[in-house]
């Protein structure tokens, strides 16, 4: 991206350097910068990103935009009125000036697995950007924008707390295609319903194309609901009605396999990881991979070969064939119930090691209790638990009849307990929200490698 693109994005004005020079790649992370990389200093609350202008460019920073008037007179430094707005004013600059297609997803869970199988499907026809990790807010895809080299797809992954945040990242991206994977109850303790829940995702299709797309899941009850005659839309699922339906739908212990019946052909799908919740991420990415004119072929071997990111439920084997099924990143009640259907599909001893949800408000008895029941309803043979509102959890799933149900006070109580009572080939399930910390009772059993 050019200085003089930058100016004309950003209504900037040029203190020192070249109009012509070609910036080569941004960062807001001294730590990260690259010789030629643009430094943008974000203001935080802890932090102001214009105390380390200086260490920029001795790191080999080539150009700055800056809120604060500086004399670097040998390099290029644009004075804007705010950088983090400047910087998405770049984002969206980029992605209207260049020759690509955009795909933005959003839903309550399985956003960046169901990103990853879409790259996955994409790559096999295109040059491919995807956002890397969760950097999916107002700085992180701005950043994953500003990426973009000679990629003909850009596929955006765009989270949210509160209504409104969509909306913002969605006028930035101007998606193509959109989809929206579900709709759950992460975050109704911010939002206070699902029905607000959905209309905060449904804000991505306020930036999305004329001619766009959006693919839902169908199956979800709330996204059943959704019509408009202001885009084409894509149902996938197994509902009657779905445009892409799965078939014979056989859950593995390792992988899943379903038949798709497309245009008087049918194909067998094989998804390389186990769980219902995998079967929809596929629908949803072949769907995609359909509306970017990709073959279907092509769209059943993306989803074959795909990686799910790190920290994504890995699969951690520890001596004596005893597995840990590492979910640690994050907890809804939709993803705590996928993780516990394929802990159920274990043959020997299942044991949930499980952590509160956060962020659930008033819904936080009431949702816990339902994980209690699906541990019952699943025949999981341990329960054991952390954390204040993991109390409900216990309580139902003792309620129903389950005996192995355990609470502890912290998780050195619980890792100490799990040293006692671990058996050979047991199977561990180990989920609950990132801030209950539960990575490092993880980390505790890797030890026993």
């Amino acid at each position: 991206m050019q200085i003089k693109e930058i100016i004309e994005a950003t209504n900037g004005q040029l203190l020192s350097g070249d109009m012509e020079y070609d910036v080569n790649g941004f960062t807001q992370d001294t730590r990260k910068i690259e010789s030629g990389n643009m430094y943008i200093p974000l203001v935080g609350e802890n932090a102001d990103g214009h105390q380390y202008i200086a260490q920029a460019f001795n790191l080999g920073a080539s150009s700055i935009i800056t809120a604060h008037k500086v004399h670097y007179p040998d390099k290029n430094v644009i004075l804007v009125k705010d950088t983090l707005q400047a910087m998405s004013d770049m984002a969206k600059y980029l992605r209207m000036h260049r020759q690509v297609k955009v795909v933005g997803i959003t839903g309550s869970v399985g956003k960046t697995s169901t990103k990853d199988m879409i790259y996955s499907v994409v790559s096999t026809k295109y040059k491919t950007l995807k956002t890397l990790g969760n950097y999916n807010n107002h700085i992180g895809l701005p950043l994953t924008i500003l990426r973009l080299q000679n990629e003909e797809v850009m596929i955006l992954e765009m989270g949210m707390n509160h209504l409104g945040e969509i909306e913002h990242l969605t006028q930035i991206a101007l998606p193509d295609v959109a989809a929206i994977t579900n709709i759950g109850t992460a975050h109704i303790g911010e939002l206070g319903s699902r029905e607000k829940i959905l209309q905060a995702k449904m804000e991505i299709v306020n930036g999305l194309k004329s001619d766009g797309t959006l693919v839902i899941n169908d199956d979800n009850d709330m996204l059943h609901t959704v019509n408009s005659k202001n885009y084409h839309m894509l149902r996938v699922g197994q509902n009657e009605d779905c445009d892409l339906k799965a078939i014979n739908v056989e859950l593995r212990l390792e992988d899943s396999y379903f038949d798709i019946d497309y245009q008087g052909q049918r194909y067998h799908v094989h998804v390389p990881v186990s769980g219902e919740h995998f079967v929809y991420n596929a629908l949803i990415a072949i769907a995609i991979g359909l509306s970017l004119d990709i073959d279907m072929d092509l769209c059943v071997a993306g989803v074959e070969h795909f990686e799910l990111t790190k920290n994504r439920m890995d699969m951690i084997e520890l001596k004596e064939n005893i597995k840990v099924i590492d979910g640690t990143y994050n907890a809804n009640l939709d993803s705590m119930k996928s993780s516990l259907a394929v802990l159920a599909q274990y043959p020997k001893r299942k044991i949930a090691v499980l952590a509160d949800m956060l962020e659930l408000g008033e819904y936080e008895q009431a949702l816990h209790e339902e994980v209690g029941s699906y541990v019952v309803e699943k025949n999981i043979d341990e329960l054991l638990c952390v954390g204040e509102a993991s109390c409900y959890i216990v309580e139902k799933a003792q309620s129903l009849g389950l005996k192995n149900a355990y609470h502890f006070e912290d998780n050195q109580a619980l890792m100490t307990y799990l040293d006692e009572m671990l058996e050979p080939e047991d199977t561990i399930l180990i989920k609950g929200s990132n801030g209950m910390h539960l990575k490092e009772v993880v980390e505790h059993l890797k030890e026993r490698v």
